[in-house]
């Protein structure tokens, strides 16, 4: 395939899933739409590329996520959110606008305490930390993984305008080397807390007896800290452990540590 695929809403038979695939809230999404054995078909772009797709798709105000956005790290408006993923476009045009929108539309409602936590908290920090060391140069190897499993027409563009994607993401979300060490101890802190509820209810980080949306929404939202195995479905194969930096590394294993890791 040569240019990626686009949303025909007057063919449309099942859900579509409008993704950056390797992004965690897109992870969340997906893992949503899987629990509740909900057939979809996952429309996926790389970052930057997927701008207007996704922009035509929020044209409307009140079609805007109303979740964090890759910005609010920088103290950019919220303007940003028309360009969000992930998004779900339903089949009668119905859309659902972020990643919470979705799980308490199809799966169930959230802890509103945790709920803060995660969104702006830990959903914030992991963005940032992946984002600034997939990105550096120095790590070229990872981004490169990802960007050669792209479409011809993404992998182009990333080589026309990949220093400029990459200086306009940094600074977009503030990555600095003092906001990733604050990064780290966010991460850190909360993968504790939640390990001090899990030795309270070992189903559950939060009041309920079983697992619930929050605790999927934790699992998620952490996971690109954790690196679990069929990471993104594997529609992208992300790099081995082993090949990420060591600093990058050291977070993951302290992570994976813990007991909620």
């Amino acid at each position: 395939m040569i240019f990626p695929q686009k949303i025909n809403m007057n063919k449309m038979q099942e859900p579509y899933l409008i993704t950056i695939p390797y992004s965690h809230y897109c992870e969340l999404a997906r893992w949503v739409l899987d629990i509740s054995k909900t057939q979809y078909k996952e429309m996926k772009y790389i970052p930057v590329y997927h701008a207007q797709i996704v922009g035509k798709l929020r044209k409307k105000k009140e079609n805007r996520s109303n979740s964090s956005f890759a910005g609010q790290e920088s103290g950019h408006h919220g303007g940003r959110r028309k360009y969000s993923v992930p998004l779900v476009v339903m089949p009668n045009g119905i859309i659902y606008k972020d990643s919470w929108e979705i799980l308490e539309t199809f799966f169930g409602a959230v802890d509103k305490k945790w709920k803060e936590i995660l969104d702006n908290k830990i959903g914030i920090a992991t963005r940032q930390l992946a984002y600034y060391f997939y990105l550096d140069p120095k790590n070229k190897s990872l981004i490169n993984n990802i960007i050669k499993q792209a479409i011809t027409a993404e992998r182009l563009f990333w080589f026309l305008f990949e220093k400029k994607i990459r200086k306009s993401m940094y600074e977009l979300m503030a990555m600095t080397e003092t906001n990733i060490e604050t990064s780290k101890k966010i991460i850190l802190e909360i993968f504790e807390q939640a390990s001090k509820r899990l030795e309270l209810n070992p189903y559950s980080i939060t009041e309920e007896s079983n697992f619930s949306p929050t605790d999927l929404a934790f699992c998620a939202l952490g996971s690109i800290v954790i690196l679990p195995k069929n990471y993104s479905r594997n529609l992208i194969k992300m790099a081995n452990l082993e090949d990420h930096p060591d600093e990058y590394k050291e977070i993951i294993k302290m992570c994976r540590a813990t007991k909620a890791g």
